[in-house]
């Protein structure tokens, strides 16, 4: 029986570009992750500098990593 991940948020993110930055960092340190926005309401959305305006970002980790990919999170993107 395989077990099943408890996948939760870390903050929501302004745009892709901070989500690359903070993923790379998590596969470097191999904590899973996900990411999802919702782009299918408008295409790309408006691109601002490092934001997407109207589309926020989320990055899933398995609960059992939350407090380390938080660290990380925090220390690309501000405190949360």
């Amino acid at each position: 029986m395989t077990e099943k991940t408890d996948w939760v948020p870390l903050p929501k993110l302004p745009g892709g570009v901070y989500a690359a930055m903070i993923t790379e960092v998590l596969d470097e340190k191999n904590i899973p992750n996900l990411v999802k926005t919702d782009l299918a309401g408008g295409g790309l959305g408006v691109v601002a500098g490092t934001s997407t305006v109207g589309k926020p970002w989320r990055i899933l980790v398995p609960r059992d990593n939350y407090e380390e990919a938080l660290h990380i999170f925090e220390s690309i993107a501000g405190t949360s």
